[in-house]
């Protein structure tokens, strides 16, 4: 009885959600035909019908392209809002029954001084010369594909929801040492997706007149309503990296981003027909791993097959399936210091999950996530847990977003159960960036494994409101059934954002009860309400050698819920810097205040007592031109921690030979000296990375804690036929260091070794 009256209550309430979101909705006026900031002129284009396809090579000098009006007259962000480009740019859109296609030439009087500084897939495109084009093929200024490229011919694509918004960001800075600041973020990492990867072809050459690219994108790569004489949005920016100008086709003021999908311009005249396409990839995996702290079963020997699918329903609809999942090409985690008392965050990197990711995305980023696709396939230790099968489906269903997705995981004796996991998702569009929807998520456990609970279920219900040009405002509620757990199983938020480009402001409530216990998400504590506030001013100077000055602040409190007693609290002002060649300089104070109801382990062997502590510390951050040779940042720190010193510091070096080898170095330290104990601990890493070409390359990533005593290194030679299909090899080793200075008492200890070679191939029919 107590159960259904559970459900029944949780019912009403999201019911009774929906239909006040819906009401607000229509109060607020977020139902026009056209958003209130899009331009009154909108620049528009037409899409030319060719019976030969262009041979792309990277030279637009065929004369189907001439015939071809242009988008041209690009206006300036950065760092001349609303000043044409200093160079001029041409794009022509063409199309036939199969591809879409661009003709691209960026005009440069300097075509020596084009700046290039990466050579690989989905690489940066801030620090060089680029084009991104962005193809809103719905026109609902809501989901959108972002296709660019440089002068050497990368493919960078990326997916695009929810109008470019992260819904109910959590804002915050990082902890001490980091160059951070409060302040909402527009385009959030589930919101912009860069993991999405799309069949398409791209090639690019420096010419006498600049830098030239052509590209073919086949239709069943895009969602879209079929249909003739189409009209969809679309928009254009080119980066000049040797002045830092930043300039678009349809102009973008500095309060947006390009992911504002609602400013894009018009591109008419597609006719595009309804394409059904099944993609299989399958996939063979042989190698062997060995560990080392086992007594019994150290080596495994691995040979294993399996495949995944690809399926347009409709041109808006993708079912995905895999059978028998393997990530052995993926890379490795992170290694992180944990000085604080909650769980670290480690991000999703397995392409499976990270594709129309924003479709799922719900809650509060980093802090209580409702879905968090890592529960899934890995434990506790984020060791893999076998995924014997899976189906996703996800896209567009009218007004409507809907994402389903459901995976079976594998027993593995004495560390894991076999469970199923379901989510569902559905989503109602409505104009100004604005959104209604429902979440339900499943964990079913098979037979019964000690520590685990039968079964875990989340619901929630958010609404999400435009308001104006520049506020958007977030807000969810979400609730939990576990057996054992009663009472006090909800969380709801409510946040407020506005930006102008001038003038930044955050306000947010969140709060979360003691029984919240969303198994298949993310909570980093429970049994708090917190109140947050942010501003950002940001100055532009006419000239100098400043591009913007950017203080800020941002404050939050945390307080038990029942007591209201204040547990934790976090201050963070700013005095920021942004120089004209993309460089950082600022100054910053962090005031930190912690209730320590029992003891704390800041490090092994070092505790810190129980009771109230307030204490600050002072940074300085900097950095370098991102796109010189050599490059650097970081920060220094000094201050309080607890009831003592700390001294930190993070250092970021790196070098450049060519477009194709690039090192990067991290460092950071933490000098701690507390009455109980003082310690150290160090974290550094060395990248690697060799782009063999655009779509081939070699990476290795070292690393090494004095937390754990540990180095591990992660070497991967991925050469690839598609953006994710290839040969990988891939060898991953940990070792066990007791000392890394002193030659006469080094103690290492190989602990763990893996070699694997994985070859997957795409079928496209």
């Amino acid at each position: 009885m107590r159960l259904r009256s559970f459900q029944t209550d949780r019912q009403k309430i999201l019911g009774g959600t929906l239909k006040s979101c819906a009401v607000l909705a229509t109060v607020l006026g977020i139902y026009p035909a056209v958003a209130e900031d899009v331009p009154a002129e909108i620049p528009a284009i037409g899409a030319a019908r060719v019976e030969q396809a262009p041979e792309i090579n990277g030279l637009v000098d065929e004369a189907l392209w001439d015939a071809i009006a242009p988008a041209t007259g690009f206006i300036q962000q950065n760092p001349d809002e609303g000043a044409p480009s200093t160079e001029r740019t041409e794009v022509r859109v063409a199309f036939d029954d199969s591809n879409l296609y661009f003709g691209i030439i960026c005009f440069d009087r300097e075509p020596e001084n084009i700046v290039v500084t990466q050579n690989r897939r989905d690489g940066s495109l801030i620090d060089t010369d680029s084009i991104q084009i962005l193809i809103d093929s719905y026109n609902d200024g809501q989901n959108a594909f972002v296709f660019g490229t440089s002068p050497t011919g990368i493919e960078f694509d990326a997916q695009v929801t929810k109008a470019g918004q992260t819904r109910g960001s959590a804002g915050g800075p990082a902890r001490a040492g980091g160059a951070g600041g409060g302040g909402a973020q527009r385009a959030g990492a589930a919101a912009f997706n860069l993991n999405w990867d799309a069949a398409w072809k791209v090639r690019s050459q420096v010419t006498e007149r600049g830098w030239e690219s052509e590209i073919a994108i086949p239709f069943r790569t895009l969602r879209y309503r079929p249909g003739t004489d189409q009209t969809w949005g679309l928009n254009i920016s080119r980066n000049i990296r040797r002045r830092n100008e930043l300039s678009f086709w349809s102009p973008i003021s500095r309060a947006f981003q390009f992911t504002q999908i609602e400013i894009a311009g018009k591109l008419h005249g597609i006719e595009a027909k309804s394409h059904r396409n099944l993609k299989l990839l399958p996939y063979v995996i042989s190698g062997f791993s060995q560990d080392f702290r086992l007594d019994q079963g150290r080596t495994e020997r691995k040979f294993n097959g399996g495949i995944d699918l690809k399926y347009s329903l409709t041109p808006g609809l993708t079912l995905d399936g895999t059978v028998n999942t393997d990530f052995a090409q993926v890379e490795v985690d992170d290694v992180q210091i944990n000085l604080t008392r909650f769980d670290l965050f480690f991000p999703e990197k397995r392409p499976f999950f990270l594709e129309n990711s924003g479709f799922f995305e719900f809650g509060t980023p980093r802090e209580v996530e409702i879905f968090f696709s890592r529960r899934i396939g890995l434990d506790e230790n984020r060791q893999q847990v076998p995924i014997d099968a899976g189906a996703r489906m996800s896209g567009k269903m009218g007004k409507y977003q809907v994402g389903l997705l459901n995976m079976q995981t594998r027993d593995v004796q004495g560390r894991a159960p076999a469970n199923n996991y379901a989510v569902g998702r559905v989503s109602r569009e409505l104009p100004n960036r604005s959104s209604i929807g429902v979440i339900a998520v499943n964990r079913q456990t098979a037979g019964s494994f000690e520590g685990v609970r039968g079964y875990n279920r989340t619901f929630g219900a958010d609404a999400n409101i435009g308001i104006g040009k520049f506020g958007n405002w977030f807000n969810y509620v979400a609730g939990t059934q576990s057996p054992g757990l009663e009472g006090s199983s909800h969380a709801y938020s409510s946040r407020f954002d506005y930006d102008d480009a001038t003038h930044r402001v955050s306000v947010s409530y969140l709060e979360v009860g003691e029984n919240f216990n969303p198994e298949v998400g993310f909570v980093r504590r429970v049994r708090f309400r917190k109140p947050s506030a942010s501003y950002r001013y940001t100055y532009y100077p006419k000239k100098g050698a400043w591009r913007t000055i950017e203080p800020h602040a941002f404050i939050q409190n945390w307080y038990t819920l029942g007591t209201n007693e204040k547990e934790s609290g976090f201050e963070h002002y700013h005095f920021d810097s942004r120089l004209q060649n993309g460089g950082r300089l600022g100054l910053a104070y962090n005031r930190n205040f912690e209730l320590l109801r029992r003891p704390f382990a800041v490090f092994p062997g070092i505790k810190v007592p129980e009771g109230a502590y307030q204490f600050g510390e002072t940074i300085a951050n900097f950095q370098s031109d991102p796109s010189a040779v050599a490059f650097g940042g970081g920060s220094v720190a000094k201050g309080n921690f607890y009831s003592g010193d700390i001294t930190a510091f993070s250092l970021t070096g790196g070098v450049r030979k060519g477009q194709n080898l690039t090192w990067t170095l991290t460092w950071a330290r933490n000098m701690i000296d507390l009455p109980v104990g003082a310690f150290n601990t160090d974290l550094a890493s060395l990248r690697f990375n060799w782009s063999i070409s655009t779509k081939s390359y070699f990476q290795t990533l070292s690393q090494y804690s004095n937390r754990t005593n540990q180095m591990s290194h992660n070497l991967r030679l991925g050469l690839l036929s598609t953006s994710a299909t290839g040969l990988f090899v891939v060898y991953n080793t940990g070792m066990l260091m007791r000392d890394y200075i002193d030659p006469h008492s080094v103690e290492r200890r190989l602990e763990t070794h893996a070699f694997f070679i994985k070859f997957n191939y795409l079928l496209d029919y």
